[in-house]
């Protein structure tokens, strides 16, 4: 997968199927822990400050379901 900064987000090009997709800053930087090592619960550790771990738990969560709804991740 091809990737490209823009100003405000990252865009992502399949370079089979030439589709793009636009992430921003966070949702990229979760797509790229996303490597089929990194569980759901260290990819928390890396956001989470504070006691905020069950909002931002919630969250990527929701990052994660998006990117899978789009194809971009895989549930292994």
């Amino acid at each position: 997968m091809a990737r490209e900064k823009t100003a405000e987000a990252y865009v992502l090009t399949d370079k089979e199927t030439n589709k793009t997709y636009s992430l921003d800053p966070i949702a990229f930087l979760v797509w790229v822990q996303c490597d089929g090592k990194t569980d759901t619960e260290k990819i928390v550790d890396v956001f989470a400050v504070d006691g905020n771990r069950d909002i931002v738990k919630a969250a990527i969560g929701g990052i994660l379901e998006k990117l899978s709804s789009s194809g971009l991740v895989k549930w292994v």
